[in-house]
């Protein structure tokens, strides 16, 4: 693959986190040329002296620059990790879903839906810059909610575009601690929509070991979930499965406040020292990039097809989760996953709610609002028509505001 490495959203302070990956994996990543785009150049600015640091000594040459075209033009591979809205975007989206009376979450739920529909033009314009100034490249996204981004980039012409995600791997490494397995030996499949999916084959020497787990666990959870309901669903799901099982108290902050004060923290602390890895770093988990993007960068580069974990848009018509073959050409199909029948019932519910929500996105109104909320698995009938209103209000309330 030719071109560099053009990262959107570089000015976050997590960028570090990516350039710490990509050094823990050389030399099976070969260095290139990185540009870093942000829209604040002091943060930029720190960062990219961080990154230049840490990678120069293997090879790699790294500049920035606040003009998103300069940077994608002519790239080979684009990291997309834009947070349209800010962090302050993400608390809305929290308070919003904690006004439902559901978990604080920008991926899942009311506040996802949100999160979407105010980053509907902005990514739109986005696309337009990446079809203009580089064709070719393959996009690796991360921007949540990951499967309603990732198909809004595939519909505006980025053809090469994949989510990416580490659930699926994390989950996977989480069962092979309980059952004192290798992961890199597991035989394993996978099926699902982003934040939504399930290990639906997990075998070692021939052996399905999804029995032994839920056996194993005895009264402990795999991330909260219990042991009676993988038996029950015969697969493995991800963590945020539990918040389709009962609702969720409206209690808490979310993680916006937190990850506002961590940000300040790590700019800080890079300003300080461009040598050193911020300690503050390690306050929150990144492990996207060593489980899930830098893996895919080398898989990119690679002639050998490597089985990764995508998004990808699927024969259903919406984005999907799973395993696919990457090599130099890019991404092929998801490969086949088996799912157990009471999984198929969750997946169909899954899909349903997702073309509602693309519809929403493609048509906004506060009726296609509802019918997606009404779909959610996520939200119980009796609150989605409040959801909605809130959802539609604030949606109108943003709408004002920018056009002010």
């Amino acid at each position: 693959m030719t071109g560099h490495l053009a990262v959107l959203g570089g000015g976050s302070p997590y960028t570090a986190a990516l350039a710490d990956a990509i050094a823990d994996r050389e030399p099976a990543v070969p260095p290139g040329s990185l540009v870093l785009a942000g829209r604040d150049p002091d943060a930029l600015d720190a960062v990219g002296r961080y990154v230049r640091r840490r990678l120069a000594p293997l090879g790699w040459t790294t500049t920035w620059t606040t003009q998103a075209r300069a940077a994608l033009r002519g790239a080979g591979i684009v990291i997309h990790q834009i947070r349209y809205g800010g962090i302050a975007g993400r608390q809305r989206d929290e308070d919003l879903a904690l006004a439902c009376g559901l978990a604080a979450d920008e991926t899942l739920g009311p506040g996802a839906l949100q999160a979407a529909l105010r980053l509907r033009d902005p990514l739109d314009e986005t696309c337009v810059a990446l079809v203009q100034e580089c064709p070719t490249a393959a996009v690796l996204n991360l921007t949540n909610p990951l499967s309603l981004t990732t198909a809004r980039m595939i519909q505006a012409g980025v053809s090469r575009c994949i989510g990416l995600c580490e659930l699926p791997r994390v989950t996977l490494e989480a069962a092979a601690a309980v059952l004192g397995e290798d992961p890199e030996r597991a035989c394993w499949a996978y099926a699902g929509l982003n934040h939504r999916g399930f290990i639906v084959r997990l075998e070692w020497d021939g052996v399905d070991r999804v029995p032994d787990l839920a056996r194993r666990l005895g009264p402990e959870t795999l991330n909260g979930i219990r042991a009676d309901e993988i038996a029950a669903l015969q697969a493995i799901p991800t963590k945020y499965f539990r918040l389709m099982l009962a609702e969720a108290p409206a209690h808490g902050q979310g993680r916006a406040s937190f990850l506002t004060t961590l940000r300040a923290r790590i700019l800080e602390e890079l300003r300080a020292d461009p040598g050193r890895s911020p300690p503050s770093l390690r306050a929150r988990d990144t492990a996207w990039y060593p489980r899930a993007v830098v893996p895919a960068i080398e898989a990119l580069r690679s002639r050998r097809p490597v089985d990764r974990e995508i998004n990808v848009l699927a024969p259903s018509g919406v984005v999907e989760e799973g395993r696919a073959r990457i090599d130099t050409a890019g991404a092929g199909p998801l490969l086949p996953a088996r799912a157990p029948a009471p999984v198929e019932v969750w997946l169909a519910a899954f899909r349903d709610h997702e073309r509602c929500l693309l519809e929403a996105l493609e048509r906004p109104s506060l009726s296609s609002v509802r019918r997606a909320l009404e779909a959610d698995p996520l939200v119980p009938a009796a609150k989605a028509e409040a959801c909605a209103r809130l959802v539609w209000a604030c949606r109108q309330d943003e709408a004002s505001v920018g056009a002010a």
